[in-house]
């Protein structure tokens, strides 16, 4: 495993956690993208160099501690994937929100280009097949 790669999944995860945007979006690439849980759901996606921004600010508006915590990091070279928990709870109404999720990064050099969420660890898998 790449420790580079290792250490920035865990730096974007703690910053993300800290809900420090700048900190996460040094991480990123300009042109990064973001798919954040519910992209399925409502289709949204952040890009650009403001990504970070936006996705945390979002994410205070929709949840209340939502906290992530990883297990396990396999690295794949060009991408490198989390394994770990999603807790939180949503904000108004109050629904608690315990999965084994996970985090796909794609890297191209020191850089994230592309920082997506799981709600379902089996589909991260799959996405890397």
């Amino acid at each position: 495993m790449s420790t580079e790669n290792s250490e920035l999944l865990r730096a974007a995860i703690d910053a993300f956690n800290r809900r420090d945007a700048n900190a996460f979006g040094a991480l990123l690439t300009d042109d990064a993208e973001i798919v954040p849980v519910r992209a399925a759901l409502e289709r949204t996606t952040y890009r650009g160099p403001d990504a970070a921004v936006q996705y945390c600010a979002a994410v205070e508006e929709s949840w209340k501690n939502l906290e992530w915590e990883v297990d396990e990091i396999r690295d794949g070279g060009n991408w490198v994937l989390g394994l770990g928990r999603i807790r939180g709870e949503g904000r108004g109404s109050e629904a608690v929100f315990d999965v084994r999720g996970a985090w796909l990064a794609r890297v191209q050099g020191s850089l994230v280009t592309h920082f997506r969420t799981y709600p379902d660890q089996r589909e991260a898998l799959e996405d890397l097949r």
